[in-house]
């Protein structure tokens, strides 16, 4: 499953609009990839991933199972694309009347280079799959297959978005929270595009992980020990992940250290929480690659289920919360623990950036780099992310400015006459007040104001009433 194409028209901000994700240079047929949105705010990088959790609801359109009825991601009026302009003393809004669709091409199954979309036409308030026929029939087939004990590989579907782990406790679910039957692979669907990470989910599934250990002699079962991996290989310094009983929490070793879920950096909490929740979904959707008893050596470099499982999961702002050296290593480790696992995901982050491969940046607002291992921080930041002068502090270049103006002020002093001096001191004490709290900076713009003026028979008196 991947997505390489999305053409969106009136959807939200965008009139009309192609994105392109290639597959990585000399990727194989079945590997995953990494794709990265930047661009300032209010560009657009979140209403694409918006587009893309529309395209993969194909997914949920028929899923046997009714817990999944709320899943679904759709069109919606609301999301229509709304125009402007001033109406007496305000401005006011109107949908544009005509249609809204999202279009995907893609593979889906073993289909290659297939298109499937919703519309939503002008006056109907009822989506049209119309475009999605063929595609929703193969995945149908596919879900009939399973239901009769066929041993099918299906892809996880993810939405991450910016505050993806800070779902409250008491907001589970109450359908899921009373269902209290046996564990199926549909579950790896569940609330898949809402963005949210359930930390109560997690908590009760290695909370069974841990009773199941007691009937094991102590031994893990298997698809713990491959989400555990997955964390470890995911959260740097991390050699250990267990649930406690006494705190009744996750636990995470950061070495040596064990803190209790709620104890943890929200770095720590966030990387943990994303990790482990694609983890069990993989474990969930395809557990039949999952040994019966402990992995064996086929699963050491890498346990067959995180191997062979494909899928497309967005991630809104990759980088929150994470510690720049966190985020240099972030993209690297998501690609080597789930190969085949299509990400596309926004980033402020330069750092992320830099870690990125031949044609994984798609930047909003130019012309994308191939070669982001080679350019520096800086460079990407000036270059890419349109930052001046990344070198320095916002309010470092302001004083050199102001410095500058200064300067040049004095010079039109000078040459000034007398009976208008006044204002040109109550003009360079006005644009050097905001840096009193800086007495070098103080101190030489009054030497440069004495050598300046002091020929006019004034003194910087105005100039230090200003601020210094």
């Amino acid at each position: 499953m991947r997505i390489d194409r999305l053409e969106l028209r009136n959807f939200k901000k965008f009139s009309r609009a192609t994105f392109e994700f290639p597959r990585t240079v000399n990727a194989h047929a079945d590997a995953g990839s990494f794709h990265v949105l930047i661009g300032e705010n209010g560009v657009g990088k979140t209403t694409i991933l918006d587009a893309l959790a529309v395209a993969l609801g194909v997914w949920l359109e028929r899923v046997p199972d009714s817990l999944l009825a709320n899943s679904r991601r759709r069109l919606k009026k609301d999301d229509k694309r709304m125009i402007g302009g001033l109406q007496g003393d305000r401005s006011q809004f109107r949908r544009v009347p005509e249609d809204m669709s999202i279009d995907a091409r893609g593979v889906v199954l073993d289909q290659t280079d297939v298109a499937w979309g919703q519309t939503l036409a002008v006056g109907k308030t009822k989506v049209s799959n119309a475009a999605s026929q063929d595609v929703l029939a193969w995945i149908w087939s596919a879900y009939e297959r399973v239901g009769q004990g066929e041993r099918v590989i299906l892809p996880v579907i993810c939405y991450y978005g910016a505050g993806r782990a800070w779902l409250a406790h008491n907001e589970r679910n109450k359908a899921k929270a009373k269902s209290n039957g046996p564990s199926n692979r549909w579950e790896a669907f569940y609330d898949c595009l809402n963005e949210r990470i359930r930390i109560a989910d997690l908590a009760h599934w290695f909370l069974g992980e841990h009773i199941a250990m007691g009937n094991r002699n102590g031994r893990p079962r298997p698809g713990f020990e491959v989400v555990r991996r997955a964390v470890l290989a995911c959260v740097p310094g991390a050699d250990g992940i267990w649930y406690d009983s006494d705190s009744q929490e996750i636990s995470l070793s950061i070495d040596g250290n064990a803190q209790p879920f709620g104890n943890l950096s929200g770095g720590q909490r966030v990387l943990l929480a994303l990790v482990a929740d694609l983890a069990i979904k993989v474990v969930t959707q395809n557990n039949f690659l999952v040994p019966p008893d402990e992995l064996g050596p086929e699963d050491n470099a890498l346990p067959r289920v995180l191997a062979q499982t494909p899928g497309v999961v967005l991630i809104d702002e990759l980088d929150v919360h994470l510690h720049p050296t966190w985020q240099r290593s972030i993209v690297e480790s998501l690609r080597k623990i789930f190969p085949r696992i299509q990400f596309i995901t926004t980033t402020h982050s330069p750092f992320i950036v830099q870690s990125l491969r031949e044609d994984e940046l798609i930047n909003l607002q130019g012309q994308t780099v191939p070669q982001l291992g080679n350019l520096s921080v800086e460079q990407i930041a000036n270059g890419l992310m349109g930052v001046d002068r990344p070198d320095v502090g916002q309010r470092y270049e302001e004083m050199v400015t102001a410095a500058k103006d200064y300067l040049v002020t004095l010079d039109e002093a000078k040459r000034a006459p007398a009976d208008k001096l006044a204002e040109f001191e109550e003009k360079l004490a006005n644009r050097i007040a905001p840096y009193a709290d800086n007495p070098a900076f103080q101190a030489f713009l009054e030497l440069k104001h004495a050598a300046k003026l002091g020929g006019h028979g004034h003194s910087a008196e105005p100039f230090n009433q200003g601020g210094a």
